[in-house]
């Protein structure tokens, strides 16, 4: 039953979403129109790297985790394999961006457990570093809690360095993923070194907020004062698209919706949406760029690094 209607809601949920945010703009397309468009290219070329970096960091990330299981994997081969099957998360269920990974990191000799494992520990590593800068504006999305913000500032890293250790990493994992069916492989990589990961992902979001605040720049006056308050809404929205992956091909339309929703606080609701959907495209487009030059440039002979 459950799993008749996720696959009902991966269908519904995107087109519901798409429905309601199409409406806003339709109804509002007057003001739209009329808003102080100021497009500036130079902003959109900035955006362009800043962005750019998720695809080469991740990838970094996913290769260090994945050689401490002791297989190597050449770094331009390990952009090539995210940028491929981060493509497949389009695709409805939620188990394809791993098939994928599985299947090009298996080329290389990296066993379905290993990869699976490590692109789970990206995925953790990724989400635990958006954190910080969701409850710097929570209060704004949810006060209550907003109101506790100084103390979770200051837990959370202490909760964040607990559920990095190996050994809570290894429990967790061994009770979670047999109910998911999936296969795991022990970890085994140092505390200080998924801590060391974990800075990385926190420099990269710094890099890939900015990237959304330079996109929303390129198309509408908005002041760099509201620069955080911008990238924030954007972790906040990328977390709320992770979670719904398992109804929602790679997030697309609860992802949007939220950012819409957040950006109304800033700008008239119509041009809020048009900007989170507009965002979208542009990270589509990012996507599609790299995974072309990955797969033109970027592939290894399979005698590289097997050694």
């Amino acid at each position: 039953m459950i799993r008749r209607l996720l696959a009902w809601l991966k269908w519904v949920v995107p087109l519901a979403a798409a429905f309601f945010m199409g409406r806003i703009v339709y109804l509002q397309w007057q003001k739209v129109r009329e808003f102080d468009w100021r497009p500036e290219p130079e902003f959109l070329a900035l955006s362009f790297f800043c962005t750019s970096c998720w695809f080469f960091v991740r990838a970094f990330v996913w290769r260090t985790i994945v050689a401490h299981f002791g297989r190597g994997v050449p770094y331009r081969e390990s952009i090539r394999i995210f940028a491929l099957s981060e493509l497949t998360r389009y695709v409805p269920g939620t188990v394809w961006q791993y098939l994928s990974r599985v299947y090009l990191a298996g080329r290389w000799g990296v066993p379905a457990p290993v990869t699976v494992t490590a692109s789970l520990m990206d995925l953790l590593l990724m989400a635990l570093a958006a954190i910080p800068l969701v409850l710097w504006r929570i209060e704004e999305v949810f006060p209550l809690v907003g109101r506790a913000r100084g103390i979770l500032l200051v837990a959370f890293p202490i909760g964040a360095a607990l559920l990095l250790h190996p050994v809570v990493l290894n429990r967790l994992a061994q009770f979670l993923l047999p109910r998911f069916q999936m296969q795991y492989e022990p970890i085994r990589i140092g505390f200080a070194m998924l801590c060391r990961l974990w800075a990385c992902y926190l420099l990269l979001w710094m890099a890939f907020g900015a990237g959304f605040v330079l996109f929303a720049r390129s198309l509408a006056a908005i002041g760099f004062s509201r620069g955080l308050e911008l990238a924030s809404n954007y972790a906040i929205s990328w977390l709320a698209g992770v979670v719904s992956t398992w109804f929602a091909p790679g997030g697309i339309g609860v992802r949007e919706g939220i950012l819409g929703l957040l950006l109304a606080k800033i700008l008239p609701e119509g041009l809020a949406f048009l900007v989170a959907v507009l965002s979208r495209l542009w990270l589509i487009l990012l996507e599609l760029f790299w995974a072309g030059v990955a797969q033109l440039y970027f592939r290894a002979p399979l005698t590289e690094g097997r050694r």
